[in-house]
């Protein structure tokens, strides 16, 4: 019989969120609003967006922002924006070199392979 076990539990992989809305920029770029429905999100990982009508296009999670649960109007920046976290996964992600019309609610970002970091 065996009680314990000192082999890395494998890590969740991957990530799914859903886009909910979206706003363009001043400087470029657009933040996408929505929700982490699987997995973690990293600032600086590569996802695949998947339109409602099913095209796909690539982009790069540039920032995370989300409300500071511990100061009511203010806002952190984490470095990963997790499924389980504050707010029921609630977040917003910056996008560099895309704007608010490549996006429609519904659609979801999937992780890639590769990462920016």
């Amino acid at each position: 019989m065996k009680l314990f076990s000192f082999r890395k539990q494998k890590q969740q992989e991957g990530f799914a969120f859903l886009v909910k809305d979206m706003f363009d920029l001043r400087d470029g770029g657009v933040v996408v609003a929505g929700q982490v429905t699987e997995g973690i999100i990293h600032q600086g990982e590569r996802a695949v967006c998947i339109t409602g009508t099913g095209s796909s296009f690539a982009c790069v999670i540039d920032a995370i922002e989300q409300p500071d649960p511990e100061h009511q109007g203010q806002t952190i920046h984490p470095e990963e924006a997790r499924a389980d976290g504050p707010f029921r996964g609630h977040y917003a992600l910056r996008i560099l070199g895309r704007n608010k019309s490549d996006f429609r609610p519904g659609d979801r970002l999937l992780s890639d392979a590769g990462t920016v970091r």
